[in-house]
This record gives C-alpha cells, structure tokens and sequence, in this order.
C-alpha cells in the first residue's frame, strides 16, 4: 500500500483532493481508493486544514472500514488535534488487524508518550524498532521526534544516534543531531554532525549558516566566517549570513571589518535596528564614543525599546563619567530587560563609580542572582564589601559564590581575605584545596595581598605543596 501511494503521480493526487473539496461544498460523498485517501488526508495534513482531513479519514474508514492505513491516518488527525486518547482506540483496532506494522506501534507510542505514559510508550517503541525492518532508521528518527516534542532532548538525541547507526546518511538525521547538540550546548557533536551533513549535502545554504553559527560559539571566528560565506556562495539572497559575518568578525575583534559588513547587511534591512546597534557596539570598542552613541540612537530610531542599544548609551555615558545619566539609561534598559545579568552588573559598578554604594550592593545582588556563573560579580561584589570595612560580610558572599562556581580564584580571593582578619588557620586550608585545583594561579594571590609574599607560615605551605608534589 506505501508502494501505492508513493507512486501515486502528483496530477492524480491533485486532482483527487480537488474533487474530494468539490464534494464537501456539494455534499455529495465520493468514493475513492485507499491510496486515494491516504493522499488525501496526508495532503490536507501538510496544507493544515485538520478538519477536512478528519472528514476524509472518517469517510475512507466508513468505505474501508479494515484498511488499517486509515485508521492510522485518522489516528494521525487525532494526534495533530491533540486528542491522544481518542487516538488510542483506533490504533488498538488497528493493532489487532495488523500488529507487525511498525507505524501501529510508533504512533501508539508517540500517543502514550505526550499523555504522560512513557513506561506504555517504551514498549510501544520497541515493538515499532522491532518490526521497522528497512526502515528502522527512519523509525528512530520518528521516536526521536516524540521525545523533543514533550523537551527530553537528552532521550531524542540517544535515538537519533541509534538512527545514525542504522543509516549513516539519512540527512535527516545528521541535521537534527546537528541541530539538538546545539541545543544541548554540545558543541563540538553539533560541529562533528553538521559536517558529516555537508559530506553528503555541500549545496545546503541553512546547514551552513547553523555550521557557522555553532563555530561562533566556540570561538572560532575563521572557521564560522568561512561557514557563513559558504551558505552566502549557495544563496547570495541568504543576507543573515551576512549579518552573522559582521557577528564573527566582531567577536574575533576584527572591529573595522565587521562594521563594513554590517553596514553591506543594513543596505538590504536599512532599518534594521540590531545592525545598527551592532556597528554602535563596534564604535565602542575601538574607543569612538562619539559614532558609537550616533549609531546607538540611529538604531532607536527603528526600534525604541531595542534595550542593548539603550545600554550601550548607558556605557558611554559611564566611560564620560555622567553616572547620573547613565544610571538612568541602564535602568531604562533593566526595564525591558530585567533577567539580563550583564545590565544589573554594570548598573553596580556606575553605582560604585558614583558612590552609591547601597544601589551598587542592591544591583550586585541581582547580578548574582541571574548569573551565579560569572565571578566577576562576586569578586566586585566582595570588593566593594572589603573597601568598606566590613571583611565578614565579604567572606560570606566569597561563599556564597564559591558554592556557586568551580573558578579557583574566588578561593585565591577569600584566601587573601582569612589573611587580612588574621585567620590563617582557615587560609591555609583553602590555600591548600585551591592549590590542588589549580596551582598557576596562586600569582592572583600574590597580586591582590602583596603582604602574603611576607608570610612564613603562607610560604611554608606553599613550599611544602611544591615538595609533596614534585614541584621542586
């Protein structure tokens, strides 16, 4: 019957959903053959329109009540409807009539999956990967699909793996791979997939430009410059590719370079507003204050709640020392924005900067929460705390931060802290556990607590480290 339909000629599909609508606005029932039906309500599916591919299905099981294709396919409108229960009983049916067909099971367990059944699920699959026969690639990469769509990305990618397995140039596959590692920050299999994509597939412009886009980040900028100029090679109407060279050129500091490329890409989007805002950024970082702020404001234009160009206001007006002003700008950007970790951050140090130390803490703290990642907002958070006299309460958020972050040097930090109360006893321990953990930054230590090149007891440690180490 799959033989059928696939040879099933476009003309004659056309002309059979064409005649099938005639009938629905007649009311007049027609009669078609299975293939017929299937390609009807198959065709109807993609084209979105669930009810009349319902109306078909139920016709075709009304005049083939024992073909099973159908009640698979009306098994699939309920499923697209979200009616997974429903579907359930005519994929049972349909399991009695013909229980070595890999799709009964597939759907039956992608049913039971999105209601919540996965134990269900798990036996449905295996049955469907048990019965795939030639198939089975294709099975897998169908499991796959069910768990992305109930977000166990983790259980999707071990099947589209298997599929891999199966099948090592299903292109379907290979570019979900791409796609999902991606997604899972797993950079490097995202690289590797995308790859074996383009061995097969060189001409694909979008496998190219997410290839590019996965270089970008992992910090390799030549590499995703050159990706990003493949997929513009494949498709020079592809203009995001050259939006994203301007991104690549940008982040390997190449600052010039990537202003000409966004301003090529704003001669295709002349309003667009991150572009412009872009080439702000860029201006920024080679010091030119004055065409940053221009093109900040210039991307305003086109979109006034673009908060990254509100911010990069705010940072030049930081850099001319008007905190006030600037203040204003990076809350105007909070406000738009407010689980962004970087404005909060920055907003504490203008505070500090302008002697609002109270604000600087309150921002600090935000920062923090959002990102418990970045140590540079625990190390100007303990600092601020420090200058001020109050080393205990620095301590405490050095903890706080410590539990939060692997980076040895928060425990260089608060080494140098113990050591200014005078608590070597809890220095020395620390000292220890950081040496362990990364003995090279230990000259951190020496450059914030000059004082600790003096200590006997500190440098007996760290002599005795080098010894019981091997590092003489």
């Amino acid at each position: 019957m799959k033989e059928e339909r696939e040879n099933y000629r476009d003309d004659d599909l056309i002309e059979a959903v064409n005649r099938f609508k005639r009938s629905l606005i007649s009311g007049r029932t027609k009669y078609f053959d299975v293939a017929e039906f299937e390609s009807i309500v198959e065709q109807l599916l993609e084209e979105g329109d669930y009810k009349g591919s319902k109306i078909a299905a139920e016709q075709g099981i009304h005049i083939h009540p024992n073909a099973v294709t159908l009640q698979l396919k009306y098994a699939q409108v309920l499923i697209n409807t979200g009616k997974y229960k429903e579907s359930l009983n005519y994929l049972r049916f349909a399991e009695t009539v013909d229980s070595n067909n890999p799709d009964v099971h597939l759907l039956k367990g992608s049913a039971q999956m999105v209601i919540g059944n996965e134990p269900e699920a798990l036996i449905s699959f295996n049955k469907a990967i048990k019965y795939a026969g030639k198939d089975i690639d294709e099975i897998l990469h169908n499991i796959s699909s069910t768990y992305i769509q109930v977000g166990k990305i983790s259980k999707a990618i071990y099947y589209l793996e298997q599929a891999n397995r199966a099948n090592p140039k299903n292109e379907f596959v290979l570019n979900d791979l791409g796609f999902y590692y991606d997604q899972a920050r797993l950079y490097e299999k995202s690289i590797k997939y995308y790859n074996k994509y383009i061995d097969l597939d060189p001409f694909n412009d979008a496998v190219w430009f997410n290839l590019g886009t996965v270089y970008n980040k992992t910090d390799k900028h030549e590499k995703a410059i050159e990706a990003y100029e493949f997929a513009l090679a494949i498709n020079e109407d592809f203009y995001m590719a050259i939006f994203n060279i301007g991104n690549a050129l940008a982040n390997a500091e190449r600052y010039e370079e990537a202003i000409d490329k966004y301003s090529e890409y704003i001669e295709t989007e002349p309003l667009n507003s991150d572009a412009h805002c872009y080439i702000g950024e860029c201006y920024l970082n080679l010091d030119d204050h004055g065409e940053a702020e221009f093109y900040y404001n210039k991307a305003l234009e086109f979109n006034k709640k673009n908060d990254t160009a509100i911010f990069g206001i705010g940072l030049v007006l930081w850099i001319n020392k008007n905190y006030t002003e600037s203040i204003k700008s990076i809350k105007k950007a909070i406000k738009i924005d407010k689980q962004n970790s970087e404005y909060w951050f920055i907003l504490g140090r203008v505070n500090i900067d302008s002697g609002n130390n109270e604000d600087a803490l309150k921002a600090l703290k935000q920062a923090a929460r959002l990102d418990a990642g970045n140590i540079e907002i625990w190390l100007t958070w303990t600092d601020l705390l420090a200058e001020n006299d109050d080393i205990k309460a620095a301590i405490r958020i050095l903890k706080r931060g410590i539990k939060n972050n692997i980076d040895v040097i928060l425990k260089y930090r608060l080494v140098a802290l113990f050591l200014e109360i005078k608590n070597e006893k809890e220095a020395f321990e620390l000292l220890i556990t950081a040496m362990k953990q990364e003995f090279q930054q230990i000259n951190y230590l020496f450059d914030i607590y000059p004082k600790s090149l003096k200590n006997n007891g500190l440098n007996k440690v760290i002599d005795d480290f080098r010894r019981d180490n091997n590092m003489e």
